[in-house]
């Protein structure tokens, strides 16, 4: 029989916190966006949600170019070629919180809930 605290860690080890923190990010961006272009549509005698729409999108798309922006190759910094390194999109969740306030802004556009 194995002891298993000998046993080697999963690698799904952790992937539930990471989850969690993956959510209560998303919903405190997702509202903070949502309050500052609510407020830019009121402080402007706007349609709220088309303010609120308009904000997810902007900032939704913004997010996942950078997600997607390549990595590798040329540095801006230095103005030569760094060492090689894959090049592809960043290793991180920042294009699918784009995509998450995308979705939200078409939401927010199509059912006008405010």
């Amino acid at each position: 029989m194995s002891d298993p605290a000998t046993q080697p860690p999963s690698r799904w080890t952790g992937l539930g916190e990471a989850l969690r923190r993956m959510a209560i990010g998303t919903i405190a961006a997702a509202a903070a966006v949502g309050l500052i272009g609510a407020g830019i549509a009121w402080a402007a005698h706007r349609s709220v949600s088309t303010g609120v729409a308009g904000a997810y999108y902007l900032v939704g798309s913004a997010l996942f170019l950078i997600g997607m922006f390549p990595t590798g190759g040329f540095s801006m910094f230095s103005g030569r070629i760094t060492r090689r390194r894959p090049t592809g999109s960043r290793q991180e969740p920042v294009f699918l919180l784009g995509l998450i306030l995308v979705a939200l802004g078409v939401v927010a556009d199509v059912t006008r809930p405010f």
